[in-house]
Parts: C-alpha cells; structure tokens; sequence
C-alpha cells in the first residue's frame, strides 16, 4: 500500500469518525433539550409553576462549537486513558517510586560538573 493511498484511507476513516462524534453529540444535544421540555411539562401541571429556564439560547453556531469541544474534550480523555494504560507504569516507576541514596549521589555530581551559580543551583 503506498503512502498517498494510506493518507487517503486515514483521511477518509478520521472524516468518517468525525461524522459520527458530530452526529452523536447532536443526538445528545437534542436529548437533553428534549428532557428539558419534558421536564418542564412535568412540573409546570404543579400549583406552584416551578420552571428552569436556560440563560442562554444557542443559535447553530454555538451548538456546533458544544459538539466540537464536547468531541475533543472525549477524544483527549480516551488518548489520555490510553497512554496511560501504555505508559502508566513506565511513569510510576520512574516519577513516583523514592529516589535511592546513590541517585541523590549521582545527581548532585551531575549538577556539581556544570558549575551554576548558587541561585540556578537545584535543592537537593
């Protein structure tokens, strides 16, 4: 497979994906406009005519731009569950775990050899 035919292929299944991400949040979007109407039907047969109403209205515009965000909000939270199901122990090991005696050692040697000025200095 040449590398044009698998840009085209990535291209056409990232559009497709795209599509449906879109085409779910609109249905979501339409549920809970929905579930507000019902809602408000609901409790507007009460003698006390309680009724939450929305302080902004969307227009297509700012529907559109809630899909996206809402989109890219999913797609991050999924890469970030995925790396770190790939990368999560490779971090804990290396950032969490107590530093030993002899890397304490060996980092203060390392900082020692670039000669910095006692501000630029870490603590250690």
């Amino acid at each position: 497979m040449s590398y044009e035919a698998y840009v085209h292929t990535l291209n056409k299944t990232l559009q497709a994906f795209a599509q449906q991400v879109e085409h779910f949040a609109g249905v979501a979007l339409q549920a809970a406009v929905q579930f507000r109407s019902e809602f408000n039907t609901f409790t507007g047969d009460w003698h006390w005519q309680w009724q939450w109403q929305s302080p902004v209205e969307f227009t297509a515009l700012q529907a559109t731009l809630l899909k996206v965000l809402l989109a890219l909000l999913l797609g991050t939270g999924v890469l970030i569950a995925w790396s770190w199901g790939v990368y999560g122990r490779v971090i804990t090991e290396k950032f969490v775990r107590p530093s030993t005696l002899k890397e304490i050692e060996e980092l203060k040697l390392s900082v020692a050899k670039l000669k910095l000025p006692k501000e630029h200095s870490p603590r250690i």
